[in-house]
Order: C-alpha cells, then sequence, then structure tokens
C-alpha cells in the first residue's frame, strides 16, 4: 500500500515551544511517513525536506540503543547517507537537501532491523528549480573557491562573509521571536550575512547554568545521559528564521572545555545530532569554541591544553566522516600561540578554513592581529578568517574604531570576510538582567543587547562590505608594497616635551600635566589643510581655541587630526593634557611630542613642541581657552628630539601602521590606511585615468574624481578631510575586471 500525505511549506512548529510563532517567509518542507513505503513527495532545489518514521516497538532508550540513517540516492547515481533524528517518544526524522533537480529515491536504515516503522521504508522525492529569492536556496550553501583564498556559492556565486557574534543566541535571554527577529532585522539591513551561534553548551557558564537554557530547557540530560529533543525542537525555530531571512549560521558544536566534562563519546552524539537536524540545511561548522582552553578555574589557568585539541580532533574527524553534505567546517582558537585554527588541530585536512581569535584591543591589538593573518596566511593554502576581534566595547572600553580596523586590516590583506562582535551581544545582556559574573567573578560589561545592537561599529562594517562589494574584490590579492607614506608629504616632526621636574626620560610622576602653545595665524591665505600630528607617552587629550580635537593613547603611534574648521584669524592656542599612566615597571617616563602644520596657497606654517610651550601641574578652569592668563605657567622642558630619549623613531620600521593594498595588477587598487596621512600609490599605468574613489570609514560616504598618474606610474594622495582611517579605491578608466 502507498500512501502520499498532506505536504505543506514548514508550518512545523515544535510543540515544545511556549508561545506560538509562524514563519512570515516560508522555505522548508513537511513530509510525514508513517512506516510505509512508496512514499512520493517533491522540493525545490537546495530547500530542506523534512521526512518522519514512527517505530513500531517501544524502544527503552531510544537516543543511546537506536541508529537510524536514510540512504539518498541523486538522478546522477550517487548516495548520501544521511543521519536521522530522535525527536521524542517514538519519532524520528530525518532531512535532506540538493541542488541536483530530479528523482531522488530514499531507503531507510536502522541497526534494529526488526522495526518495521524504522527500517526498509522507501521513497522517492522529486526536486524541482527553486523559484524564491533566498540566496541561500537560489545559489546554494557557501563553500571554499577554486582560488583556495576565497567563498562562493556552490553555484559559484561570489560571497562575502560579514558575520555577527550570537555565542548565546539559542538561550532564552534573547527572547524569541520578537527580540530575535528584531536583532537579525537589524543585521540583514546592515549586511550581515552570518551568524556565530554555540549549540547550547556556552562559553562563561558552568555546565546547566540556569542561563543557557532555552524555552524548553537544556540540550542534554543531566550528566549527559541523553538529548533533549525539545531544546533542539525550539533551537530549530531560531535557526530557521536566520535561514529563511538568508543569514548562513556558523554552528558551534560546544566551548572546549565541555569535551573531558561529556567525554568524546557523547560529544560525538551531540555532534551527530548537529549534523541530522542542520546537515541539510545551508549552514557552516564551527567544531568547537576555544578549543585548546582549558576551564577557567583549572590549575595554571590559561595555557594551551593539547589534551583537549587531541580530543576535539578526533570529534572533527568523526564530524568529517558522518556529514554526508561537507558543510565547510573550521574549529575556533583560543588567544594563545599563533591565535588560528591550523594551531588548534592536529590535523588541518579536517577543517577547510583557518579561523583566527586575535586580541581584543584597540591599538596594541593592530600588530598582533597582522602577525597572526600573515602567519596563518603564509601556510599551505586556505581561507583565513578573523572570527573574534575586539569586540565593541568588551568591558565597557573598545570603541567602533578599532573593530573597524580589524575588519579593514584583514580584508587589505586577503580575507574572504569578517566576523564583528558586540558586547551585550554575544551573551545576550538583558537590560534588567545582565549575564552577569564569569566563573572567574569577573565579567565583560552589562550594556544591554538592544544598546549593543545600535553600537556605530556594525553599521560602519556593514558599509565596509557594501563599498567592496561594488568592486570584484574577489579577484584581489594583496599589494601592499605597492603603496607608503607620501614623504614628500610628510610633516616635521617635533620635540619630546614635559614639565620641568626630573628628568622625564627616565622617570616622572604617576599624573597629569597641562600644556599651551598660543600662535598667530593671519588668515589671509585659503587654508588647505591644517593638521595636528601627536603622541603622548601615555595619554593626551588635545584642544584648539576650546574645542576638543581628540584623544592618543599609545606613544607608539603618531595620530593625525584635521583642525582646519577649528582655526580662526589672529591668537590660536593650542592646549593639550597629558598624563603618565602607572605601568609595570620600575621607572616610568613621559613625554608629550605634536606638529601643527598649516598648509596654505602661500605656503606653509608649522609649529612644534619645544621650549615655547607652557606648561603647568594644575588643572585651572577654562585652561584650554585662548582667554586665559598662561603667564604664571612655566615653559616646558625640552625632554629629548624626535627619535632620541626612550621612544625612538615612531612609527618607523613598525609594519602594522603602515599603509595596506589589495588589488588585480595595475587595473584596480583599494588601499586602507589605519592614519590619516597622505599616500603615494604606484605600480599603476603611467599618465593614465583612474576613477578615484575616497571613501570614509565611519559614515559610508563616497567621492568620486578622476585621477591622472605620474610618468612612474603613482598616485600621490593627500590626506583625507577627516582625521580618522581612510580607504581609497583607484580603478582604471577604461574598464574593469569583470564583476560576478
Amino acid at each position: 500500500m502507498t500512501i502520499l500525505l498532506d505536504v505543506h511549506p514548514a508550518v512545523y512548529q515544535p510543540h515544545h515551544m511556549r508561545r506560538p510563532f509562524t514563519i512570515a517567509t516560508l522555505c522548508f518542507i513537511l513530509l510525514t511517513v508513517v512506516g510505509v513505503k512508496g512514499a512520493s513527495t517533491h522540493s525545490e532545489a537546495n530547500v530542506p525536506v523534512e521526512i518522519s518514521f514512527t517505530s513500531t516497538k517501544a524502544h527503552a532508550d531510544p537516543f543511546n540503543t537506536v541508529q537510524l540513517d536514510v540512504r539518498f540516492t541523486d538522478p546522477r547515481g550517487a548516495i548520501k547517507l544521511v543521519p536521522a533524528f530522535w525527536d521524542g517518544t517514538n519519532t524520528w526524522k530525518v532531512r535532506y537537501a540538493s541542488p541536483l533537480t530530479g528523482d531522488h529515491q530514499w531507503r531507510s536504515e536502522c541497526n534494529d532491523t526488526s522495526d518495521a516503522g524504522l527500517n526498509g521504508v522507501t521513497g522517492k522525492l522529486e526536486i524541482v528549480h527553486y523559484r524564491g529569492t533566498n540566496p541561500l536556496f537560489q545559489h546554494g550553501p557557501i563553500q571554499v573557491a577554486a582560488d583556495k583564498r576565497h567563498f562562493e556559492h556552490i553555484d559559484g556565486t561570489r560571497f562575502l562573509w560579514l558575520g555577527d557574534t550570537w555565542w548565546m543566541g539559542l538561550c532564552h535571554r534573547l527572547h524569541f521571536p520578537d527580540e530575535f527577529q528584531q536583532l537579525a532585522a537589524d543585521r540583514k539591513q546592515k549586511g550581515f550575512n552570518v551568524i556565530q551561534m554555540v549549540a547550547g553548551l556556552y562559553p562563561d557558564m558552568h555546565p546547566f547554568d540556569p542561563r543557557g537554557a532555552n524555552e524548553a530547557g537544556f540540550p542534554w540530560e543531566t550528566n549527559y545521559t541523553s538529548i533533549r529533543p525539545q531544546y533542539f525542537d525550539a533551537a530549530d525555530q531560531r535557526l530557521r528564521y536566520l535561514i529563511d531571512q538568508g543569514f548562513t549560521p556558523c554552528i558551534v558544536g560546544a566551548w572546549g572545555y565541555f569535551l573531558p566534562w561529556m567525554g568524546q563519546q557523547k560529544a560525538k552524539q551531540h555532534w551527530r545530532e548537529l549534523i541530522a537536524r542542520y546537515g541539510s540545511w545551508p549552514v557552516v561548522w564551527c567544531i568547537a569554541g576555544e578549543d585548546n582552553l582549558p576551564w577557567y578555574l583549572a590549575k595554571g589557568f590559561p595555557y594551551d591544553d593539547r589534551e583537549l585539541v587531541h580530543g576535539w580532533t578526533e570529534v572533527a574527524r568523526y564530524v568529517r566522516a558522518t556529514d554526508p553534505f561537507h558543510r565547510l567546517t573550521t574549529i575556533h582558537p583560543t588567544g594563545m600561540g599563533t591565535l588560528n585554527s591550523r594551531s588548534a588541530i592536529d590535523d588541518a585536512s579536517l577543517i577547510d578554513f583557518d579561523m583566527l581569535q586575535t586580541p581584543h584591543g584597540e591599538m596594541n591589538a593592530v600588530a598582533p592581529t597582522i602577525a597572526s593573518f600573515d602567519h596563518a596566511y603564509g601556510l599551505p593554502k586556505m581561507p583565513v578568517l578573523d572570527g573574534e576581534a575586539s569586540y565593541e566595547m568588551l568591558n565597557g572600553q573598545i570603541p567602533a574604531e578599532w573593530p573597524r580596523a580589524m575588519f579593514w586590516l584583514c580584508m587589505s590583506k586577503g580575507a574572504p570576510g569578517h566576523t564583528y562582535g558586540a558586547n551585550g551581544i554575544w551573551q545576550c545582556n538583558r537590560r534588567d538582567q545582565p549575564h552577569g559574573a564569569s566563573p572567574h567573578g569577573g565579567n565583560y560589561g552589562t550594556i544591554p543587547w538592544d544598546d549593543s545592537m545600535r553600537l556605530p561599529g556594525s553599521q560602519q562594517i556593514g558599509n565596509g562590505k557594501k563599498f567592496l562589494e561594488q568592486f570584484p574584490w574577489e579577484q584581489c590579492v594583496p599589494q601592499s608594497d605597492t603603496v607608503h607614506w607620501d614623504k614628500a608629504r610628510a610633516l616635521v616632526p617635533g620635540n619630546w616635551i614635559w614639565f620641568a621636574e626630573g628628568d622625564p626620560r627616565v622617570d616622572a610622576p604617576i599624573e597629569s600635566r597641562f600644556f599651551r602653545r598660543s600662535f598667530t595665524w593671519d588668515g589671509k591665505s585659503k587654508v588647505k589643510r591644517a593638521t595636528l600630528r601627536i603622541a603622548a607617552d601615555d595619554k593626551a587629550t588635545a584642544w584648539l581655541n576650546g574645542k576638543k580635537i581628540g584623544t592618543v593613547t599609545d606613544w607608539r603611534a603618531l595620530r593625525d587630526f584635521n583642525v582646519t574648521k577649528l582655526l580662526r584669524p589672529g591668537q590660536n592656542i593650542l592646549a593639550v593634557e597629558a598624563e603618565n599612566i602607572t605601568a609595570p615597571v620600575t621607572l616610568n617616563p613621559a613625554g608629550l611630542i605634536a606638529t601643527l602644520e598649516i598648509a596654505s596657497n602661500d605656503g606653509s606654517q608649522t609649529i612644534i613642541s619645544d621650549t615655547q610651550w607652557k606648561a603647568s601641574k594644575q588643572k585651572i578652569s577654562n585652561w584650554q581657552t585662548a582667554t586665559f592668563d598662561d603667564t604664571t605657567w612655566t615653559s616646558a622642558k625640552l625632554v629629548a628630539p624626535y627619535g632620541q630619549g626612550p621612544w625612538g623613531n615612531l612609527n618607523e620600521g613598525d609594519t602594522s601602521l603602515v599603509p595596506f593594498a589589495l588589488g588585480i595588477k595595475d587595473e584596480l587598487r583599494i588601499v586602507y590606511s589605519i592614519l590619516p596621512r597622505p599616500l603615494a600609490v604606484a605600480g599603476l599605468r603611467a599618465k593614465t585615468k583612474y576613477q578615484l574613489t575616497e571613501f570614509d570609514t565611519v559614515t559610508g560616504a563616497s567621492r568620486k574624481e578622476t585621477v591622472t598618474t605620474d610618468k612612474s606610474g603613482t598616485w600621490h594622495s593627500p590626506a583625507p578631510s577627516e582625521s580618522h582611517d581612510w580607504v581609497i579605491a583607484l580603478e582604471l578608466k577604461s574598464g574593469r575586471a569583470n564583476k560576478q
């Protein structure tokens, strides 16, 4: 007897959910087969189909004793053995998808051959062309491109990975559906297309911590005796919604330290559950998070735990052998050593791309991020992607400019995309219920997820993705040897100065000192640009005519600020508060160095830090203004000329603070500069017209003009009007490389 049951677009709703939910954009197909043979249905290319089986006998421990697989044979004769999952009581389900149109035959295979409801059931699935608009079904899941450096859909359509970090996004603290949908809508509008999430076994908490439960509880019974299907039925709704909105979930199986508690066998069962439920969906696998980091309270923590690495390598081997769909796979390392996936697994052939975790920081994170990327990029070819980098507002401290810088640095180094993270979202802080204490007692901040959603970094990085997608970025290769600072436009360096006390080159009080420099500008000639270049050991905030310019926090990096709009004819006052900060050293030197250059049609006027500056130990009201009387202040002490003292030549030889470029031969050059300085872009065609696009990394605005290279094939670019990092693109006017 053959029975064809009703086939419905994804109206399947897990009965364990606390509240009703209807998906607006329907993608999935449900077919219920109850122990019958010859069942037939149809689906569309790449769209998952779910087939349900009902056992004909009771099983005392169904999760641990029953193994059901379904053998699918596609129209070309290729076979996939697809694992099924136990969905509670006497129900098992299998999910399948294929890009191939035509008839797909299937047959169930159960280790209990006497169960007629599970073993030997056959059917046919007819797959037709997809007629919808979801890119994950139009073009298929993502894979590694032929160049082994980028990603693409299985039909060859390019894919620029822009991930967001929702590590705990399957837990109840991000309410479903309303809050989950709100966050997804925000990320979709900004251009994100990947969401990184952990499958219930979370970081930063003990096992079975109530903060990690979802609407149906935990993914496992206590002591890991059995999977809890109702947890995953609830998780299905969230993951399905993401896919319906065009996101690729990057599913992290567990945080690394769970392995000793679960054991390898249970970890493999956990992964079989994930493969059975989500392998047919357009997902990416991440075997474990921080797989080489032990439990936070382990003796000697933190350290590189190689026993964990060995164990997770075996789990990865199991995933490779079990997943019939061969979804992209990686592993997430901790922030130690070379910071890449290949250092966190014993067999690199088990992963498809190298995921980095680089430091969470500001300027101090730039050099190790570049070094880590360069190291991984120099290994045998595979895509290299930073999967965790400088979370915005982590500990309430990291502003948007640093997550933005990490995106651009990695992209200019040849990355296939990037993952952003915002504190408050990854751990699902609620306004009335922040995540709270970590096992080690501290916390990462209390900003709520919805405030974090509105932090500017996510929009700025989304703007960056949209800018790159104007060009054939996936054909570009790193070309940083073709760009450098334009030395012809370099500023005259100032001197290191400080308040006249002792020998600041050697040691100085851990306090702030205040500096003023008065100068006159006649205002007769049009100013092209006025630039303040400044650094301090350790921190400085500058004002011009009482208006705040900005703050610098790293003495190793001279920062440039455009102060053109703050100038006024007549007397001007440049004021700086410099602070020597506590450091783990016996002797703590201090210094301030600055140059103000006013470039006009009649030449330039330069003010450098020297003994003409006034200095004080006291902060007095209105001390930054031109009307303040500084006659009682003393002359600043010249501590050392530029290049001398304990500071050396700032930025020179620092390969992390130079401009970077990627491009296509002499046809296209995309340049990123972390400092707003004039550039010289070489290696272009001599005396040739290019379209210049100057991109504002903060606002997303672009300015275009036609420029002509010089006789050596170099374009000399003036500094941007903004006082932050910037991007330019030079594209040959006669045409561009083909864009897909």
